[in-house]
């Protein structure tokens, strides 16, 4: 297929079939490091980090990518986070709770930049909202990754990037989608962001804090049948709040997650034992909020809530 301009937003042009975009990410974790390294094979990928240090090694040594037993080294340019440069597209890779914490760094993106969101959970749909730009984006992330040192990562899992309009225009959005979609790492569009953000959710809120309080690897969840109870008790809570009719069809997709991958930990458990802050606000505190405004009593949520709190602690 020949180059095909097409006009985006701010007169931005994406070549279809040819040239690169000039893609930010915001964000040093472990997606962010991924999302970097598979990106750069056909666009220019800038990586904006919070410390000075990442940024130093980064420049100096590239990110390391370890997927399948191989090691592949990858140039990328990186900047500290509060250094925003012109791109034509931005991809926000920070945790949910981190995002207020970078709240200023947003004054310096143009408002017709297009942006991407890939936060778990539900609660960073309100800090997009009160945003002034134009065209929103946002996904859910279902490869695995582990940031193993500072520009190191290991993609433990294939997946792909599931991305739906927040907020502006499908025509304008189209043209990005089909540039990102790069094979072994694919995105794919759907037309519902807050049932594409749903379905995340619920696999997120059985999964993550359970295998985080008792300390067990995803497929255990469907292998012991006492965990296995437990599975079904916050499932039963979740599709209440979200008013979810084919409950057996969302077990089977957290019983088929839990097996492909039985041996992975989930980012939650590493959380909880690399002593860092969780992502249980943006997951069961958003469903704790939804059940409020329903009159709703979710004692099980409650519990996981304040478990994985007290834990953070």
């Amino acid at each position: 297929m020949s180059p095909v301009a097409v006009s985006v937003n701010m007169n931005l042009e994406y070549k279809i079939g040819g040239g690169f975009m000039r893609i930010g990410i915001i964000g040093g974790g472990a997606i962010g490091l991924l999302f970097a390294c598979y990106l750069s094979k056909s666009n220019q990928v800038t990586l904006y980090c919070r410390t000075n240090e990442q940024v130093r090694l980064i420049n100096k040594y590239g990110i390391y990518l370890k997927h399948h037993g191989t090691v592949d080294n990858f140039t990328i340019k990186a900047q500290p986070s509060d250094e925003i440069s012109a791109e034509d597209l931005f991809i926000i890779a920070v945790k949910q709770y981190q995002l207020e914490q970078i709240e200023r760094v947003f004054h310096h993106i143009p408002s017709q930049t297009p942006l991407i969101f890939i936060q778990n959970g539900v609660a960073h749909l309100k800090f997009i909202e009160n945003l002034s730009h134009e065209t929103i984006i946002v996904g859910v992330v279902e490869h695995g990754a582990l940031k193993e040192k500072t520009n190191y990562v290991h993609h433990t899992g294939e997946g792909l990037t599931r991305l739906a309009i927040f907020r502006g225009n499908e025509q304008f959005v189209g043209p990005i989608i089909h540039k990102l979609n790069t094979i072994p790492f694919p995105f794919i569009f759907e037309k519902d962001y807050l049932e594409m953000v749903f379905g995340k959710l619920i696999v997120n809120a059985v999964i993550n804090p359970l295998t985080a309080i008792l300390k067990a690897k995803n497929g255990e969840l469907m292998l012991n049948s006492h965990y296995l109870h437990l599975v079904h008790l916050v499932l039963d809570e979740v599709v209440k709040i979200l008013d979810i009719s084919d409950r057996e069809k969302v077990f089977m997709r957290i019983k088929t997650i839990c097996e492909n991958t039985a041996s992975n930990q989930s980012s939650m458990l590493k959380d909880i034992l690399n002593h860092r802050q969780t992502e249980i606000d943006g997951i069961i505190g958003g469903l704790l909020n939804m059940a409020e405004t329903k009159d709703l009593k979710v004692p099980v949520l409650q519990f996981l809530y304040h478990s994985i709190k007290g834990m953070e602690r």
